[in-house]
């Protein structure tokens, strides 16, 4: 099973974007506080997809930096960031359940700058999670939740496996509009199923 020390040696891992720019992806480290928060922050403002606005990201840098501490020391949880020129571009939060019953799962969040989206650099993010996944014994079942109108997401989460598991009509509104949630899930490791009796 993938222990912290072990998540630190799995990354970094170098690629190469559709437009041929070297983008390095990595864990999140607590010095990635600052420029992390500011990353989400932009994102936020200028997104039309993610259920949350600028001014209601609870964090401070100071509780950022805490978060990223948090789920360096979770076995089933991980932050990872996209880095092109020592600027964060990108990041990828995997939220392993603390609860007994649920920590062989995972919630995926993802924002990439709104300057770096088409890049393939989201499709990066989550093969690394994915790789990191399976190997994670810990985890069985990674899911996430994306709005029905964003069709790039979905298809997306389609190419790396993921099958839609759920629809929640109207869960979202987003300017004036109600938007169906579409919630969506993959196994990473074969859970154990019970013996027929």
């Amino acid at each position: 099973m993938l222990n912290k020390i072990s998540q630190l040696s799995f990354f970094p891992k170098t690629y190469t974007t559709k437009n041929n720019q070297s983008i390095v992806i990595r864990q999140a480290v607590s010095d990635d506080a600052e420029p992390l928060l500011k990353l989400k922050l932009a994102y936020l403002k200028d997104t039309a997809t993610l259920p949350l606005f600028a001014n209601e990201y609870p964090n401070d840098i100071d509780q950022e930096r805490e978060m990223i501490q948090r789920y360096q020391s979770e076995k089933n949880s991980i932050i990872l960031a996209a880095i092109s020129e020592n600027t964060i571009i990108g990041n990828l939060d995997l939220t392993g359940s603390w609860r007994k019953k649920m920590q062989h799962t995972g919630v995926i969040g993802m924002g990439v700058h709104t300057k770096w989206q088409n890049q393939g650099i989201g499709s990066l993010l989550l093969q690394s999670v994915l790789s990191w996944a399976q190997e994670n014994q810990l985890l069985k079942v990674i899911w996430l939740e994306v709005y029905a109108n964003n069709s790039p997401g979905v298809a997306l989460y389609k190419k790396m496996k993921f099958i839609q598991s759920g629809v929640l009509p109207n869960f979202f509104m987003e300017k004036g509009v109600y938007i169906d949630k579409i919630i969506m899930s993959r196994e990473v490791n074969q859970a154990q199923k019970p013996l027929n009796k």
